[in-house]
C-alpha cells in the first residue's frame, strides 16, 4: 500500500513539474508561418482586398491542422461582417475575423482570448507592403501558440479554461474587426478573464538605445482594468523568462496613447482585462515597405513568445478569474 502511495506520489509530482516546465516553441513554426503571411503573394493583406481573404484561408487551414473548434457563427472559423466603407482598390464590402478555440479542461465556460489582427495596408501599383513586424509577427505567433497548447492537450496538459484564438482583420482601418466581434461575441465576454494581443513582436524599436535591446518587451495595460495583471506577470516572468517588461507606454503621459491603438481596446472597453505585447517601432519601418521578414530578430522574438504562452497558460490555469476592480479611464 505504502509503496503505490509513494508511486502514486511521484506520479502527481512528475505531472506537475511538466505542466510547470517552461514553454520552448519551435523557431522553425514561426519563420514557417511568417514567410507566407509576408510574401509578396499576400499583396499586403489589405482589409477588403483578395490579399486579406488568401491570408484568411491560411489561417483557417492551419487552424483546421491544428484541430481548433470552430467558434464564429454556424459551426464556421469566419465571422463576416460589412466594412463601414470601402476604398479605391477593395474588390468586396465584407471581411471576417478567423476565431478558433481549444477547449478548457475544468472551466470549458470560461476563456482566454489571445488576438492577432492579420491584416496590413495593402500594396501600391509597384510595390507590395508585405508588413513582416506589423502584424504578420503577430499572427504567426498566434499559428505556433495555438500548435503548441494543442499539443500539450493531447499528452494530457490541456488547459483549465478555454482558449480562443482571434485574428482580427480591419485593424490598421480603425479596429473594425475586433470592433465588431466586440460588439457580437460569439462566447460571453463576462466569463472571459482576459485578453492577450500580440502586434508586433517580431523587431527590436529603433529609438530604444538601451543596453537590453534583445531582452525586452513593451507591455501595456498591466496597471489598467485588474489589479492581478500586474503581479501575474511578474510571477511568469521569474519562471526562466526574465525579460526586461517595459510599462512606459502605460505612462499616464503616453502621448502616443498605445492602449487604444490595437485591438485589445475592444476588449478593455468592455470591461475585459488586456494585455498589449509590441515591440515599440513606432518609426523605423513602420508601414514602410521596408517592413520585411529580413529584419525580424528571430532570437528575441522566439523569447517573446514563449513568455507570452506561459502567461496566457497561467491565466487559464489559476483558481479564479482575474479582478475587474480598476476602472478604465478614457
Amino acid at each position: 500500500m505504502n509503496h503505490i502511495l509513494t508511486l502514486l506520489s511521484l506520479g502527481i509530482a512528475l505531472t506537475f513539474m511538466a505542466q510547470k516546465k517552461k514553454t520552448d516553441i519551435a523557431k522553425t513554426q514561426l519563420m514557417e508561418h511568417l514567410s507566407v503571411l509576408a510574401h509578396d503573394s499576400m499583396e499586403g493583406r489589405e482589409t477588403g482586398t483578395i490579399g486579406l481573404e488568401k491570408a484568411a484561408r491560411y489561417l483557417i487551414t492551419h487552424y483546421k491542422k491544428i484541430g481548433l473548434k470552430p467558434y464564429a457563427a454556424n459551426g464556421s472559423y469566419r465571422q463576416w461582417y460589412k466594412l463601414p466603407y470601402v476604398e479605391d482598390g477593395m474588390t468586396t464590402d465584407k471581411a471576417s475575423n478567423i476565431i478558433g478555440m481549444i477547449e478548457g479542461e475544468s472551466k470549458p465556460e470560461e476563456f482566454v482570448v489571445i488576438s492577432a489582427h492579420y491584416d496590413h495596408i495593402g500594396k501600391t501599383a509597384t510595390d507590395v507592403y508585405n508588413g513582416a513586424d506589423d502584424d504578420g509577427s503577430g499572427t504567426a505567433a498566434l499559428l505556433a501558440i495555438a500548435n503548441h497548447l494543442m499539443e500539450e492537450k493531447k499528452q494530457g496538459r490541456g488547459l483549465s479554461r478555454s482558449i480562443v484564438f482571434i485574428a482580427f482583420s480591419g485593424e490598421e482601418k480603425g479596429l473594425w474587426g475586433s470592433e465588431f466581434f466586440s460588439d457580437h461575441p460569439t462566447f460571453s465576454l463576462k466569463k472571459t478573464t482576459a485578453d492577450i494581443n500580440i502586434d508586433m513582436i517580431g523587431r527590436i524599436d529603433t529609438e530604444r538605445n538601451k543596453a537590453d535591446t534583445m531582452n525586452y518587451v513593451y507591455v501595456v495595460g498591466h496597471n489598467k482594468l485588474s489589479s492581478d495583471l500586474h503581479p501575474l506577470l511578474d510571477e511568469t516572468n521569474a519562471f526562466g523568462h526574465q525579460l526586461v517588461l517595459d510599462y512606459k507606454f502605460d505612462s499616464p503621459f503616453d502621448l502616443e496613447r498605445i492602449y487604444y491603438r490595437s485591438d485589445h481596446y475592444n476588449f478593455a472597453r468592455k470591461g475585459v482585462p488586456v494585455l498589449f505585447f509590441y515591440d515599440g517601432m513606432l518609426l523605423g519601418d513602420y508601414h514602410q515597405l521596408t517592413d520585411e521578414i529580413e529584419k525580424i530578430t528571430w532570437e528575441l522574438y522566439k523569447k517573446r513568445v514563449d513568455f507570452i504562452t506561459d502567461l496566457l497558460k497561467n491565466f487559464a490555469n489559476r483558481t479564479n478569474m482575474l479582478k475587474r476592480d480598476i476602472p478604465l479611464n478614457d
